[in-house]
């Protein structure tokens, strides 16, 4: 007997299926729905993050001289919009994992950040449909350049923190022995 006759077999639905019948979406970039992978939550991350240094430092720059209190509203307004942004990335990262936005409130958790962050940038998303919608399309070049430029950038800042860190400490310690 086939499916068709016997009225006895499971019924098949494209609902149940989500190996086959999985399309896969672009990435939304300002939204707090829809999904978003590993390589894209940290390109977007680290590149948000340097538009915001280079933003903020240019508008202190100019304004702190001119008003200080418009220079602190401007450079609140736009930490802000950072934060909220990189709070969407993490909500949209948390439905790759097939798991609630509301997760994303232990960022705010000491500690139960870090685990978070850890389950965000190690454990694969689910393939196929999820519950909330279909995944993203593959990395084109232009992502996994973004992603390598981003880690590069990451690795060249922190190096240039180094190099004026280490000298101003030495100086520090230098200046605080001549005292004893």
């Amino acid at each position: 007997m086939t499916t068709a006759v016997n009225p006895y077999a499971s019924p098949q639905t494209a609902d149940l299926d989500n190996d086959k019948n999985s399309e896969e979406v672009s990435a939304q970039l300002f939204s707090f729905s829809g999904r978003l992978g590993r390589l894209r939550l940290i390109a977007y991350g680290i590149i948000s993050a340097f538009v915001v240094m280079f933003v903020a430092g240019l508008a202190a720059a100019i304004l702190i001289p001119v008003n200080p209190v418009f220079a602190g509203f401007i450079y609140g307004a736009v930490v802000l919009s950072s934060a909220v942004y990189g709070f969407s990335l993490y909500i949209q990262r948390l439905h790759d994992l097939n798991q609630s936005g509301w997760w994303a409130l232990l960022m705010f958790v000491p500690l139960l950040n870090l685990a978070l962050l850890i389950y965000l940038l190690f454990f694969p998303g689910t393939k196929g449909n999820n519950r909330y919608g279909s995944p993203v399309k593959r990395n084109s070049t232009g992502v996994i350049v973004a992603f390598l430029l981003s880690v590069f950038l990451g690795i060249a800042y922190i190096g240039m923190v180094v190099a004026i860190a280490i000298p101003a400490y030495q100086d520090y310690v230098e200046r605080a022995q001549q005292v004893n």
